[in-house]
């Protein structure tokens, strides 16, 4: 099966910094993929070469078997994307943006379609863009992109703005499309919408992926270990697969996924005055790769 996107040693260097260097990725056809990093790590820039609005320096993007340059004109028939900063023309209502999209696509019998969007995001479609808060605004792009039936569907952090009812129901609808088929790429600095919601995802770092990971809809393998001691060693530690995520006096969190046994007989040796174990959660892997 072809991938839904398939990133081949792609870069993008300007004069005075290299924005995406050498990054490699597979997404297959039906994943929600989760992109995490912090700001200027590269993940927009990756987004625009993926949507051909910046060319790459070098190496190439893929979306379902085809070139995001020679092929982009193809490629957006297929693909909606959710920017993170959502702007429209402010005299417009949202009824009007959707009677485009659907018309501007060629959606037959979307009238249903629009209206059943409109009561589960609870839009307003009579109110014009400049009377919308960026909550509302982001709803619209979202159901815009929604309104397309796309096959990819990028999304550059959907929930900012969004109250938590919102994102709630928006997942439900992600969910729901995958189910049918979609593919969904989400870049979000939401840890905990990325381990709730998504298949796998890539850790980017000065523009290079340094890391991709299996999510598993919340469970992660690997532990959260918490020791205060005056004689661990945090070299020790780190040579039973441990990796220091923080140091505070006598109290060192690790992340753990080395043999247990390994560990506690270690510790069995040292002065511990106390010790936690907790499942790993996403956010501890992003402090071990970032911190």
């Amino acid at each position: 099966m072809v991938n839904a996107i398939e990133i081949n040693h792609l870069s993008k260097h300007y004069p005075k910094k290299r924005a995406v260097h050498d990054i490699s990725l597979e997404i297959a056809a039906g994943e929600i993929f989760g992109f995490i990093g912090p700001n200027g790590a590269g993940k927009s820039t990756t987004i625009k070469m993926l949507l051909n609005m910046i060319f790459p320096t070098n190496g190439e993007a893929l979306i379902f078997g085809m070139d995001c340059v020679r092929d982009s004109v193809a490629i957006k028939e297929m693909t909606a994307y959710v920017s993170s900063d959502v702007r429209y023309y402010e005299g417009m209502t949202s009824q009007d943006i959707f009677n485009y999209v659907a018309e501007f696509h060629q959606i037959s019998n979307s009238s249903q379609m629009i209206a059943d969007y409109l009561e589960r995001f609870e839009i307003e479609p009579h109110k014009k863009i400049s009377e919308l808060s960026l909550g509302n605004k982001k709803k619209i792009a979202i159901v815009s992109a929604l309104i397309q039936q796309p096959k990819l569907m990028i999304l550059d952090e959907p929930t900012n703005g969004l109250d938590p009812m919102m994102q709630h129901r928006l997942f439900d609808v992600l969910e729901e499309k995958r189910k049918q088929g979609m593919t969904i790429f989400l870049s979000s600095h939401d840890l905990h919408e990325i381990q709730a919601h998504c298949d796998r995802a890539a850790f980017i770092k000065n523009g290079e992926i340094i890391a991709v990971e299996m999510i598993n809809k919340g469970s992660s393998d690997g532990k959260r270990v918490t020791i205060t001691s005056q004689t661990v060693q945090v070299e020790a530690i780190t040579a039973l697969g441990g990796t220091l995520i923080s140091h505070e006096e006598t109290t060192f969190v690790f992340l753990f996924t080395g043999n247990l046994s390994r560990l506690f007989a270690y510790l069995v040796q040292q002065d511990v005055s106390d010790i936690t174990i907790h499942q790993l959660e996403l956010e501890d892997k992003f402090l071990s790769m970032y911190e």
